[in-house]
């Protein structure tokens, strides 16, 4: 019998782990054991039957406290009991009080206590986070993190998770009214660097050609550059000179916080020859592309300061805009709309060349 009571109350006592604290209180003989002890509201009192047929009945509890009478014996061989209202409980056996079998507890109101810790680093670039976990005494019934001494709206559980720098600490309540504050962990949120490309958005270059490609300088920065997402090899200067057409980016780094920032994109598109690079027969004047969807480019090999003119013509030879032509490899045409062009080259006063573009 006392081994399976052993098991029993062991069982009891795993089940009951979530409480603070448990009291034992032996019912045997014409006594309870130990007869009087002081516990905090929300422990719990877990009466066990030795021997005997006995009560553990309610005399004299404070006001709003739960009454109980429950038998103890052989049958019955355990109540538990969770005292909520502060004060002294006065019990009985209603079997045996004429014969001393009177005993008593005091419940007092616990102090509150927390402690905080952090899941992870306080040091950390802006757009990450570390979360803020809670180690609290019994009973607790309210959350309030705090920032810098001031409370945070709707910050009211065990845990918070943290993004920008500050002081932060945790304020609880017990049951019984009772608050504490926790220990403070200071957050150092650092910011990103800045990280631009100059030329931004889609820049065009013609075949052969290169455009530079300017991030943003500073105090303590390295720099990585993608094309289309992939890091290009060497390239780690604040300059990088583009041949290729894609989509370029920038990785900007601080030194001092690791905290790196990717630029938007730069795109780079090729759509025209450069003349340089065309192998055109002397003394022969070339227009491409065309058609076009952009701009037209002129090659005048022969150019030598003469004084060159180009016309454009719509469908009804309607004159729609004059150039001088200024240099070899030449270029117009980005602002005309879609459709059928006629253009005229004059070298000086005489027309030495007449063709149709086609704008896409």
């Amino acid at each position: 019998m006392k081994k399976k009571l052993f098991v029993f109350i062991t069982c009891l006592l795993f089940s009951l782990s979530g409480y603070s604290f448990t009291q034992i209180v032996t019912v045997k003989n014409y006594a309870f054991e130990p007869s009087s002890f002081t516990i905090n509201v929300g422990d719990t009192i877990m009466f066990t039957w030795v021997n005997g047929m006995h009560t553990t009945t309610s005399l004299n509890i404070p006001s709003g406290a739960t009454a109980w009478d429950n038998p103890i014996n052989s049958t019955a061989t355990s109540f538990v009991y969770v005292p909520l209202k502060t004060g002294t409980y006065k019990y009985k056996c209603s079997f045996h009080a004429a014969l001393g079998m009177v005993a008593n507890f005091t419940v007092a109101c616990a102090a509150a206590s927390a402690q905080i810790s952090a899941g992870g680093s306080t040091v950390f670039c802006k757009g990450s986070s570390v979360l803020l976990s809670s180690n609290v005494s019994s009973s607790i019934t309210t959350y309030h993190w705090q920032k810098n001494g001031g409370n945070i709206a709707n910050a009211n559980k065990s845990t918070y998770t943290v993004k920008s720098s500050g002081s932060y600490t945790l304020k609880v309540t017990n049951s019984c009214g009772n608050t504490a504050t926790s220990n403070a962990i200071n957050i150092t949120v650092n910011p990103l660097p800045g990280a631009t490309i100059t030329p931004s958005d889609t820049v065009n270059i013609c075949s052969g050609d290169s455009i530079k490609l300017q991030a943003n300088t500073g105090t303590g920065l390295t720099y990585v550059w993608k094309r289309n997402g992939a890091i290009i090899h060497n390239a780690t200067s604040s300059k990088y000179f583009a041949k290729t057409a894609g989509n370029y980016k920038v990785v900007v780094t601080k030194t001092t916080t690791g905290c790196s920032k990717t630029s938007a994109a730069t795109t780079v598109e090729i759509n025209c020859l450069n003349a340089a690079a065309v192998k055109l027969p002397d003394n022969k004047i070339h227009i491409f592309p065309n058609p076009s969807s952009n701009d037209f480019h002129i090659a005048v090999p022969s150019f030598n300061n003469d004084r060159y003119s180009l016309s454009v013509f719509d469908v009804d030879g309607k004159l729609i805009g004059e150039k001088k032509i200024t240099s070899k490899d030449f270029s117009f045409g980005g602002e005309l709309r879609q459709g059928i062009y006629f253009i005229e080259i004059k070298q000086a006063d005489t027309v030495i060349m007449r063709e149709k573009i086609i704008k896409e």
